[in-house]
């Protein structure tokens, strides 16, 4: 739950209103009181504050140091696909980066980009109805909602428009990227990748609408390859883009229009004057673990986001009235525990977990959940509570697997590979050896620095983890030798078996699940301990269909556009596919540079 502070507004003086939030409101609004499960930043740093009653909107400076028509804020695919936009509009655009590196988290990621009714897929002849897509993406985003036979499938007008207008754009938005030589894309790869809810109803074309980069041989490539192709074309049309610049605040005129930025650099205030508008790009709050422990719906111990998405539009945008929505929801992901407790920015989640003669099981040696589902489904198993208890029994969940899994998925992450170890790995002989070998982990683990460690201390295996976990076994192998896992039906939805064969080395065997396959009666055993995260948060100022950053009542902020995970955006809940973050990113990137180099100059 998150508390939000309320701004002060000064009494109107000479024709001038202007909006203000003291540090300590700051701090509140993001309940900075709190500790997230994951060792992320101070809540202080993370919001971009400084010490003492700093005003969090800036008034126009004197004089400025750098000025453009549009400025955006981040370096990763929202960002790059606003500036480029708002230059093909004839706007001069500088663009402005936290980190000392470009690319976000944009640049670790798949590179897969989710595009309905994209160019390629109708020249293969295939078609992507309008009010087809619309329902699938209405049904995944907001279940709690859905009302198939209302006209806007029972959602509220402002999320039912930007589900709109992701469709009827999206295909444009690549489409133009294309066409402008910024971002070459390919399909012919992913036509056999199946949606994430391929299984439901609502989904009419499970495949086709995944597109990806490639480069000049037409070899598809991952994000780093969408990166270097949008900077490229960003330093052919000569934009700028400046890194180690921290924005801290917004800088607003007596109208209450946004015309520029504050910016750190290495302990130095930088002004940016934006003629039309600022637009933000600049990830989610992942890595800030005041905001991640009172807005999320779970605990969490990090994830893959870089260190940077500390969420500091949240505050920034706050500050400007801005209204925000979708806080609880993430971009879920699994990550192994010890990974997570050395850096919150963990290199990679657990896409798929490998093996076939493998479970995971929580601290009562129980099965909780279909270890093949996909990812963002998964992880949200770590989140129950337990009113009992009062606990949350599935905060760590342990991946534990036989020689078997261990030697034939070698090397399919996080299993190590042949002839290898992973200091993270927890093996044992035998159950009884196994479980006092995770609870020595356990000990050692809570004994670390952090938050993280510290609710460790109150968490080891139950007394009967051992003759459960017997059970769970034999249980499990019933279901692998009839091929039908009656509990979670592990192998049944079209990603499964997708996600098992392709991402978790799929080994071939005589039974009839190939997902499944008895785990061995005898040891060794081995575990890995796996805790929730993300890919990245996608909570944040809530924004309108031309992407710009509105309040309470709806109204836009002027001058002011998001896109990106560091806004509310169009997904809700929902992770609808595999690309199903960098394709709303691209698109409303697309619609925010477009939008924001069509605004009028502004006065300062």
């Amino acid at each position: 739950m998150s508390s939000e502070g309320e701004s002060e507004r000064t009494p109107e003086h000479d024709g001038e209103e202007k909006t203000r939030l003291s540090r300590g409101q700051f701090l509140a609004a993001a309940g900075a009181a709190g500790l997230v499960v994951g060792g992320g930043v101070g809540a202080g740093i993370a919001l971009g504050l400084t010490d003492g009653e700093e005003e969090a909107v800036a008034g126009v400076p004197d004089s400025w140091d750098r000025e453009a028509d549009v400025v955006v804020v981040g370096s990763g695919a929202a960002a790059f696909a606003a500036a480029l936009a708002a230059e093909g509009e004839g706007a001069e655009v500088v663009m402005l980066e936290k980190a000392s590196q470009h690319g976000g988290t944009s640049a670790k990621s798949g590179g897969v980009y989710w595009i309905p009714n994209n160019s390629l897929l109708r020249e293969k002849g295939m078609e992507d109805p309008r009010e087809d897509a619309i329902r699938y993406m209405c049904r995944c985003s907001f279940p709690a909602i859905y009302d198939s036979d209302d006209a806007r499938f029972g959602l509220a007008d402002l999320e039912y428009s930007l589900i709109e207008a992701y469709y009827d754009t999206a295909a444009e938005a690549i489409d133009a990227l294309q066409k402008s030589g910024a971002l070459t894309s390919g399909i012919d790869a992913y036509m056999q990748f199946p949606d994430y809810y391929a299984h439901l109803p609502e989904d009419k074309l499970p495949n086709g609408r995944h597109m990806s980069p490639v480069d000049s041989n037409g070899t598809p490539g991952a994000g780093s390859e969408l990166i270097k192709q949008m900077k490229a074309a960003a330093d052919k049309r000569t934009i700028p883009l400046l890194v180690s610049h921290r924005v801290a605040r917004l800088i607003m005129n007596g109208a209450g229009e946004v015309v520029g930025v504050e910016a750190d650099n290495d302990g130095k205030t930088v002004t940016v004057r934006a003629r039309k508008a600022v637009v933000f790009g600049s990830g989610g709050f992942t890595h800030n673990r005041a905001l991640a422990l009172h807005a999320l719906r779970g605990p969490i111990f990090g994830g893959c986001g870089v260190p940077t998405n500390t969420g500091d539009f949240v505050a920034i945008a706050t500050a400007a009235g801005a209204d925000l929505g979708n806080m609880n929801n993430a971009w879920w992901a699994q990550i192994v525990l010890e990974l997570a407790l050395e850096s919150t920015s963990v290199p990679t989640d657990i896409w798929s977990p490998p093996g076939d003669s493998m479970v995971e099981v929580n601290r009562f040696g129980r099965r909780i959940v279909n270890e093949k589902s996909q990812y963002n489904e998964r992880t949200q198993a770590h989140f129950v509570w337990d009113p009992v208890r009062g606990e949350y029994p599935n905060l760590v969940l342990f991946m534990v697997y036989d020689e078997r899994t261990a030697r034939e998925f070698a090397g399919r992450d996080p299993i190590p590979g042949k002839g290898t170890t992973a200091p993270y790995v927890v093996s044992g002989g035998d159950l009884d050896e196994l479980a006092r070998n995770i609870d020595a982990r356990l000990d050692e683990l809570s004994g670390r620095p952090g938050s993280a460690a510290r609710v460790l201390r109150a968490f080891r295996l139950a007394p009967d983890f051992v003759a459960n976990l017997r059970e769970t076994f034999d249980r499990y192998n019933g279901f692998a030798r009839s091929g039908k896992d009656i509990d979670f039906n592990r192998g049944e939805q079209p990603i499964d078996l997708y996600f098992h064969a392709s991402f978790g080395g799929g080994v071939g065997h005589d039974m009839p699940n190939p997902t499944m396959y008895p785990i061995s009666e005898r040891g060794p055993y081995h575990c890995i301990l796996l805790g929730g995260g993300t890919l990245d948060t996608k909570g944040g100022p809530k924004t309108n269909p031309k992407a710009q950053v509105i309040d309470a009542h709806g109204r836009a902020i002027p001058g002011l556009y998001g896109a990106g995970n560091c806004v509310a955006g169009a997904a809700g809940q929902a992770y609808w596919s595999g690309g199903g973050t960098l394709g709303p990113a691209l698109t409303f990137g697309h619609i925010a540079g477009k939008n924001a180099a069509a605004e009028a100059v502004k006065t300062v």
